[in-house]
């Protein structure tokens, strides 16, 4: 009986055969090993309905494994997908965060919806978020300031002129934060402060002062 490491082993050889592979999807004792299980359910020349089976029985990582990579079947993804989002409720915070984090984007889609703000956090890291992503988090009303502070200080997503105009439109955001972010805001989002209701005076303020200063010939 071969171990878990040579079943792996093997599996990741180029040259595997369709009859290798057979056998080893034949051979129900392999299946006692959850890395094995996750390995077959990935492999590009599992048959998509073994590997579908494959995938309900996997634990939320290996889902989470399947989810992520681009190399699997997209059939297979999905259904990854779909069973991380039935689970999601139950998940510990602790585990959505870790989720947030390595999931592919069809997971991410609930995920943005995530009441803690750990989460989300979480999420901005995850190689498949998007910029769009971001601005709808970023904008969310009744936001927590940590979340805002933590985007606004993101090296990738405080470069983008769309999250930061969301950051600024949000009322949720701590004043210091939208001071320091202003001398980067578009024309748009400084005009949109400086006429908007119920931003702080010294926030807006500082908005017409630095748009005085681009109007201001050279």
């Amino acid at each position: 009986m071969r171990t878990e490491t040579e079943l792996l082993k093997l599996l990741r050889r180029g040259n595997l055969s369709a009859g290798e592979l057979e056998e080893l999807l034949a051979d129900r004792a392999v299946r006692r090993f959850h890395s094995v299980r996750l390995a077959l359910a990935a492999h590009p020349r599992t048959p998509r309905g073994e590997a579908l089976t494959l995938a309900t029985t996997l634990y939320w990582r290996g889902l989470a494994r399947l989810s992520g990579d681009a190399r699997v079947h997209p059939e297979v993804r999905r259904a990854a997908d779909r069973d991380l989002s039935r689970r999601l409720p139950e998940m510990a915070l602790a585990e959505r965060v870790d989720l947030a984090r390595t999931a592919g984007r069809g997971t991410l889609l609930p995920l943005r919806n995530d009441p803690d703000p750990r989460v989300l956090s979480a999420l901005l890291d995850n190689r498949f978020t998007t910029e769009p992503d971001v601005v709808q988090v970023a904008a969310r009303r009744g936001a927590a300031r940590v979340l805002l502070e933590t985007i606004a200080a993101h090296p990738r997503w405080s470069a983008s002129p769309a999250v930061r105009g969301a950051l600024l439109r949000n009322r949720s955001l701590p004043l210091a934060v939208a001071l320091a972010l202003l001398t980067r805001a578009s024309t748009r989002d400084l005009a949109g402060l400086r006429d908007s209701p119920g931003v702080p005076g010294l926030l807006r303020a500082c908005a017409e002062r630095v748009l005085a200063r681009r109007a201001a010939p050279l």
